[in-house]
């Protein structure tokens, strides 16, 4: 017999035996098995004469565990063999375990394990019993090998001294837990049999939908990027706990958190998959995953595309529920539409209406003339009075109190047109902002957009991008038109205006004029902003930096605007800054952009990236996304663009090249 000792402190072993659910301590020795090669594992759950759990024996036909390999194998943590490999020995599948962390979950569960791995040696069989205990962890009994009596190769883990219940570890919750953490596995490899208490893992008999998507590229704080992150959402027949199993680029589980997605009448497990995740395990920081800002970018890119993908199977559904109501002579409405104002009834109608057939769990078996009646009470109550809504639905549709309240007291203070145009505004904004992103920095559109002709009409419409207090003055307009501008929100219409001339003799050319009063005593406190924009492939340099300065300095050099307080902001933007010009815009002491400030003047100048300037607007929308939950995509992005402005877009995108087609 020889001792083995685990050459690690205590405490981190301690570590290595929690985990958040029994289940994923039994998954480990499961992975073990099939890392092992093993086509068939079993779980078998032991039980003593009062029907108590005894013990949990996970048995393989994989290739076992040699002597010489068990030594190292026990004896290091985070030293395995399958650290420097990418794929079993025998079989060629992809690995799981990296780390050699398993063994040591299987104490979570019971006081004593004891392997017995059956592995071959030179022809024949040999068998070889290691042994631990919890009170001595960190400590292992490894036997010598012996001839075997029997002649296929395998190991049985047995665990046994368990001191109290396990319930979640019974029953076909168990089975459905396994198949959860499993499935990507199960799905890649088909010839793997893991059977649970005499119940087959199955996956695909309980899958009701699989779907992939890509999160395109995450750019993180230190401006990694990450390119291969993926979710795959399974949608489950049965009853599921809904989770976000954290998985690395093989799809191989590292770690489970609540899936953060509010998706009624489904069950589903997400996927996320990235070898950024595998490093973080690695790390140990995959338990305070929700404390690091880098991988908050990551979760919520993956929640985000999973709400996404929950809306349209709502809207699937939701097109399948209508259709039914039609066929069965039900739908409050005949025919088509006849106007867009009905058009946009009935999809309110449709929403209100799916909503309340989910809340009441008795509607489908109701007669098909009481259905009638319900929906017909329900689409006059939308047609006539908002108030009658909240009424009809309390009467005779019955919602439940809390959501009945909540409509109901939002209908006391508005209407319901207008929250479907509340939401319509901040939806059309969020299409706006991608659409715009899509236009300013998409290789085809960034290369055809054009400066006066395109980019300039476009956001004259959308001033707001610059701050919600500011209204458009002037656009595409020379110094002269901005002082005639300014003079007449002044009330000094009466004073003859001359051109304001640049330092060598020329009249500049403003993009944009955008102006706002600030709530003062006096009345010309005002604050006007000019902005410079460039196209997306030109890049801020000195050239651009001497342009703009030169019309600040024109603006503060010209005597008329002295006697006025009045601030002058001028910004200078495009997709990206020249080294020498972001040195500038990164002062001690100042606020990040500004590159130029005269006092004297009220006069400031700023450079700014299109990144810069989109991001501050989906902060200030961030709120009222959340509560929508509400994904701008490319193609709603594309499309608002098109419908608002096909004239000036770029080829690119306005049909014929477009990007619509591309992954998010």
């Amino acid at each position: 017999m020889k001792q083995i000792h685990v050459k690690v402190r205590s405490d981190h072993l301690e570590r290595q035996v929690s985990v958040a659910k029994p289940i994923l301590a039994v998954t480990e020795l499961v992975w073990n098995a099939l890392d092992a090669d093993a086509k068939k594992v079993r779980v078998e759950l032991g039980y003593n004469k009062m029907n108590g759990l005894q013990s949990i024996t996970v048995i393989d036909n994989g290739h076992g565990l040699s002597y010489a390999d068990a030594i190292p194998a026990f004896e290091n943590l985070g030293g395995s063999w399958k650290s420097s490999q990418a794929k079993t020995k025998g079989e060629g599948r992809l690995l799981h375990g990296k780390a050699g962390k398993g063994r040591f979950r299987a104490f979570f569960l019971g006081d004593q394990v004891t392997w017995k791995t059956f592995y071959e040696d030179k022809g024949s069989v040999q068998q070889l019993t290691i042994q631990g205990a919890r009170s001595k962890l960190g400590v292992f009994t490894l036997s010598e090998p012996v001839p075997a009596k029997r002649e296929r190769t395998g190991t049985e883990v047995k665990i046994s001294e368990i001191q109290r219940n396990f319930p979640s570890l019974e029953g076909p919750n168990a089975v459905q837990e396994m198949s959860g953490q499993l499935a990507l596995y199960l799905r890649k490899y088909p010839a793997v049999q893991v059977s649970y208490n005499g119940t087959v893992v199955d996956p695909s008999s309980v899958e009701d939908l699989v779907t992939d998507y890509p999160l395109g590229e995450i750019r993180l704080d230190n401006d990694r990027v990450i390119a291969d992150a993926q979710i795959t959402v399974i949608e489950w027949k049965t009853m599921a706990e809904r989770s976000l199993l954290l998985c690395d680029a093989d799809g191989f589980a590292l770690a489970e958190i609540p899936s953060g997605v509010q998706a009624p009448g489904f069950n589903f497990t997400v996927y996320l998959r990235s070898n950024y995740i595998r490093e973080l395990d690695q790390a140990g920081a995959l338990i305070f995953e929700e404390l690091d800002p880098n991988f908050r970018k990551l979760l919520d890119a993956a929640r985000n595309a999973v709400k996404d993908h929950f809306r349209r199977r709502k809207a699937e559904s939701a097109v399948n529920i209508v259709k039914e109501w039609k066929e069965q002579e039900i739908y409050p409405y005949e025919g088509e539409p006849r106007s867009l104002l009905e058009q946009a009834e009935r999809q309110v109608f449709d929403v209100v209406a799916l909503n309340v057939s989910e809340y009441l769990t008795d509607f489908d078996k109701t007669d098909a003339r009481s259905k009638r009646f319900s929906l017909r009470l329900l689409r006059q109550a939308i047609e006539e009075s908002p108030g009658a809504v909240q009424k009809i639905i309390q009467d005779v549709l019955d919602l439940p109190a809390d959501k009945r309240d909540d409509l109901a007291a939002l209908l006391k203070r508005t209407t319901l047109s207008a929250l479907i145009n509340a939401s319509k505004v901040v939806a059309d904004r969020l299409d706006f902002l991608r659409g715009l992103d899509i236009l300013l920095f998409d290789p085809q559109s960034k290369e055809q957009l054009l400066e006066r002709s395109q980019l300039h009409k476009i956001l004259e419409d959308h001033t707001w991008i610059f701050g919600e207090e500011f209204a458009l003055s002037v656009s595409d307009r020379s110094l002269k038109d901005v002082l005639k501008k300014h003079l007449h929100l002044l009330g000094r219409t009466e004073e003859p205006v001359e051109a304001v001339l640049r330092d060598d003799g020329t009249v500049g050319i403003v993009d944009l004029m955008l102006s706002r009063s600030i709530p003062q005593s006096r009345a010309d406190e005002r604050e006007h902003l000019i902005v410079e924009l460039k196209r997306p492939k030109k890049v801020i340099d000195s050239g651009v930096y001497d342009q703009i300065e030169s019309y600040a300095m024109a603006v503060a050099a010209d005597e008329r605007f002295r006697d006025t307080k009045t601030r002058w902001i001028f910004w200078a933007v495009s997709d990206d800054i020249a080294p020498n010009i972001r040195v500038r815009a990164r002062q001690p002491n100042k606020p990040e952009g500004l590159v130029l400030e005269v006092p004297d003047a009220h006069l400031t100048v700023w450079v700014k990236s299109w990144g810069q300037a989109l991001e501050s607007c989906r902060g200030r929308l961030e709120f009222f996304q959340r509560n929508l939950e509400y994904v701008a995509d490319d193609e709603s992005a594309i499309a608002l663009l098109r419908k608002l402005y096909s004239k000036y877009l770029p080829s690119a995108i306005s049909g014929a090249d477009s990007v619509a087609d591309k992954p998010a």
